[in-house]
């Protein structure tokens, strides 16, 4: 699915933050780096001011919050994630999701990811669409699925079902909203092993590998389904980039040989049946640590850009940029803990080095290398992007200080 770099040049000094990091998502030349920083609802709420109950409780407010972000910060495209509404309660001892009635049914986890922690499991309804279009912001401390008999209780929620529940609507305010400023960017979730998780626990997920290779296949199909309706979803939107996640699937947890066999074709099937919905779609993957060892294999599966080069994961840029070649299009690489240990110089200059190292000639985003951790400051989003502004603009095919 990579485009030719020529047809995808953009003329030099275009600031259009949409046609940018296409572009770049398609393997070609922009005008310079587009900048894609991974900002998440805790963060973004900490820099907007927004209390994170209003995230909770309000999922426009998380799409909202997010965007304000990330135009305040001068980035070229935020990833957006739909939040379900919560009714939820505040006391001494934390904040709660509550019930019709008023009854508490779990404890939200604010200081993580925001799910709520279901005091009774059988409170998760498998069969519900609502519950598994939204399936990780609910856990507990038994798996959600048993077996292979549960498997089927699972819904597979279409794509009219987040019009439905206004997803649709609150999206089409943020893109309104966001204009030709920045780049909306759709979530198809997870479809695999981060999938398989959230159902089944994280030690049981690792055990079933090995133990119950049918049942992680039957899960993950429906992951596969689930995800391809989110994309379709947000296609219809007019949205043309989408996020495919699996945070899970790479050699710091997992095996090649399980990467290969559990992930691999379940991956490459998103790919293919979202690039058949709409050809012109661009999906990267969101893989963080590890990923050498299945490289070529991430390339197989139709994915068109790699992401996010988390150096945590033992390699660099410029690694990744030999192994897959010019063509092939990449996202990522600062540290993400450099935006809360490193000066705002410090972290231009690692900037600078990932754009050195992956982006002479196009085909790559500036990123970092896994979430921003929720106390960063504006000052080093900022950075990034001036970095990108100084350092990854394009002239003549190639980056402007090896053209002179």
């Amino acid at each position: 699915m990579v485009a030719g770099k020529d047809s995808n040049n953009l003329s030099k000094g275009s600031n259009n933050a949409y046609q940018r990091i296409y572009t770049a998502l398609s393997g070609g030349i922009p005008d310079r780096v587009p900048v894609l920083p991974k900002i998440w609802v805790d963060l973004a709420a900490s820099l907007t001011g927004t209390p994170l109950i209003e995230v909770v409780k309000n999922p426009l407010t998380a799409l909202m919050t997010i965007a304000r972000a990330g135009i305040e910060a001068g980035v070229d495209a935020i990833r957006q994630f739909h939040f379900p509404e919560r009714h939820v309660l505040e006391d001494d001892t934390g904040i709660y999701e509550i019930d019709k009635k008023g009854n508490k049914i779990g404890k939200v986890d604010i200081y993580g990811g925001l799910a709520t922690h279901l005091f009774e499991p059988d409170d998760f309804i498998l069969e519900d669409p609502y519950m598994m279009a939204y399936h990780q912001y609910w856990t507990s401390n038994r798996p959600f699925v048993g077996g292979l008999e549960d498997v089927k209780r699972i819904c597979v929620p279409g794509k009219y079902f987040y019009e439905e529940v206004g997803c649709g609507a609150r999206q089409r305010k943020i893109i309104e909203y966001a204009g030709d400023r920045i780049s909306i960017i759709g979530d198809c979730g997870s479809a695999t092993l981060a999938f398989y998780r959230y159902l089944r626990g994280m030690d049981n997920a690792m055990l079933d590998l090995v133990d119950s290779p049918s049942l992680v296949h039957a899960v993950m199909e429906k992951g596969v389904a689930i995800a391809i309706e989110k994309g379709k979803f947000n296609i219809d939107l007019g949205i043309k980039i989408l996020r495919l996640n699996d945070s899970m699937a790479n050699m710091s947890v997992i095996s090649p040989d399980h990467w290969r066999e559990f992930v691999f074709p379940h991956m490459k099937e998103v790919c293919s049946e979202l690039h058949k919905y709409d050809p012109g779609v661009r999906v990267y993957c969101h893989i963080c640590g590890n990923i050498v060892p299945v490289i070529e294999d991430i390339i197989e599966t139709g994915i068109d850009c790699i992401g996010p080069l988390d150096p945590l994961g033992g390699f660099t840029c410029a690694q990744i940029r030999e192994y897959v070649g010019e063509n092939i299009a990449l996202m990522g690489g600062i540290n993400t803990l450099s935006f809360i240990n490193c000066t705002e110089e410090e972290l231009k200059e690692e900037a600078r080095n990932c754009i050195r190292e992956a982006g002479k000639k196009g085909a790559y985003v500036l990123g970092s290398g896994c979430v921003i951790p929720r106390y960063a400051k504006m000052g080093h989003l900022k950075a990034a992007v001036e970095a990108a502004k100084k350092y990854g603009t394009y002239s003549n095919g190639q980056l402007l200080e090896f053209s002179i």
